[in-house]
């Protein structure tokens, strides 16, 4: 039988085919690091150093604007010479406060989030995190399009444990994945040509690339470097120590007001 001749443009387009698949991998691998590992730490990190002392000092806030407006809303009660109906207060402040107690529960939801992973062991969380990286890269449905029913029932099991910290049941699924060969051959997929997987796996890495770079330049990935610095976080922290001060002051005061208002 003779030798199946390839010639020298078909070469070369397994060749581009070949590492765009693997610029592919490399890339998808570290957009998902960045999703499901490193925000997570980073998360973590600016919440214990800082996103606590913001949210106390956001929930002030809030207080002292619902303060404010009933005393403003006391004080023309009473210009206009009636009494001051408190419940009727109530019910006006809190519906023109409604979406400050919105992003108030939404950032308790966040807080709540990251000290649940605060008391996870450092040594579970590393290996909730390898274990993760293995159960994307063998069942995630972008990597593998092809996947049966069953196996994307797996994969969404597995992100529910990964989200929970069930260790236990991420062990488990991970175990009952049978052994495959997870470089699949981009080559012999379907009956497209060589030239049209090579097109369809530049646009996958330029997707990727520019879902990198946003990802980069968002929250918290954006503070990376300064959550890493000490100094910048001691400023933060005494720079939010004073505002609060300030509220607790501004609470007072406003909290004296409209006693006195409402006692005459």
């Amino acid at each position: 039988m003779d030798a199946i001749t390839i010639s020298p443009e078909v070469e070369k387009l397994h060749t581009e085919i070949e590492s765009l698949r693997k610029d592919f991998l490399r890339l998808y691998t570290q957009k998902d690091e960045l999703i499901n590992v490193e925000r997570d730490d980073l998360e973590v990190k600016y919440t214990k150093l800082i996103g606590q002392q913001q949210y106390e000092n956001f929930s002030l806030e809030v207080e002292v604007r619902a303060l404010k407006m009933k005393v403003e809303l006391a004080q023309a009660a009473l210009n206009r010479g009636q009494q001051p109906k408190l419940l009727d207060i109530e019910e006006e402040v809190n519906r023109q406060l409604k979406q400050y107690y919105d992003q108030l529960r939404a950032q308790a939801e966040i807080i709540e989030a990251a000290q649940a992973a605060q008391t996870v062991d450092p040594y579970d969380l590393t290996e909730m995190h390898d274990l993760f990286r293995l159960l994307v890269k063998r069942l995630h449905p972008d990597l593998h399009p092809d996947l049966p029913e069953n196996m994307k029932d797996l994969f969404i099991q597995g992100q529910t444990a990964y989200r929970t910290f069930n260790m236990p049941l991420l062990r488990e699924i991970i175990m009952r994945l049978d052994i495959e060969d997870d470089s699949k051959d981009f080559l012999h997929k379907g009956e497209e040509s060589l030239q049209q997987i090579r097109d369809r796996l530049r646009d996958k890495v330029d997707s990727l690339k520019n879902d990198i770079d946003i990802i980069e330049s968002s929250f918290p990935f954006n503070m990376r470097t300064n959550i890493l610095d000490e100094d910048w976080v001691k400023a933060q922290q005494e720079s939010r120590r004073a505002e609060h001060e300030q509220l607790e002051a501004l609470r007072r005061k406003y909290a004296d007001r409209l006693s006195l208002i409402t006692d005459m």
